[in-house]
């Protein structure tokens, strides 16, 4: 009786959660792969994680090769002038995006169709017997745990149509 009174309590936390049904305006991944001449490829890669970051964005890895970020989407327009301006020359800049829309949708409805599965399964319980409840136990479980990585997979996809990713390569220009 334990076990189904966790799984009705995880299943009604499960349906409260909300999220799941913004509109679909902004669902595109914006993306940067780009090489800079730097004199200074160190103090570049500090001053490109600082703009970074007072624009809200945060920096995923950073060297003196390279610096990898996320860039509220919002601000990506404007890292190309900063660029210019911050390096001795901007050799490469490869923008992308790519549309989330369909994935999104998809893992919409495959979350809302497991919901519903769940819901159905959990009225069941009451009406069977310990064989029986066993049985629609092992289901729900299943079914909580791909719910939760679908959820997972669309909140990463959120934070994609949100953030920009950007990878930046410098290199070092000596000189003479």
């Amino acid at each position: 009786m334990k076990h189904i009174l966790m799984i009705t309590a995880v299943c009604l936390f499960l349906f409260s959660i909300t999220g799941y049904t913004q509109d679909l305006s902004g669902t595109l991944h914006y993306s940067l792969r780009s090489m800079i001449l730097a004199s200074d490829p160190e103090q570049t890669s500090n001053a490109i994680a600082a703009w970074v970051e007072e624009r809200g964005g945060y920096v995923l890895y950073t060297s003196p090769d390279i610096i990898v970020f996320r860039l509220p989407v919002d601000s990506f327009p404007g890292i190309r002038s900063f660029l210019e301006d911050e390096s001795d020359a901007l050799l490469e800049y490869s923008p992308g995006a790519v549309d989330l829309q369909e994935e999104i949708v998809n893992l919409r409805s495959g979350i809302q169709s497991r919901e519903e599965i769940l819901e159905k399964n959990l009225s069941y319980i009451d009406k069977t017997d310990v064989a029986g409840t066993l049985a629609i136990e092992k289901e729900v479980t299943g079914l909580l745990t791909e719910i939760e990585s679908m959820k997972g997979r669309l909140n990463k996809l959120m934070v994609d149509t949100r953030f920009a990713y950007g990878e930046i390569s410098l290199s070092f220009y000596h000189h003479s």
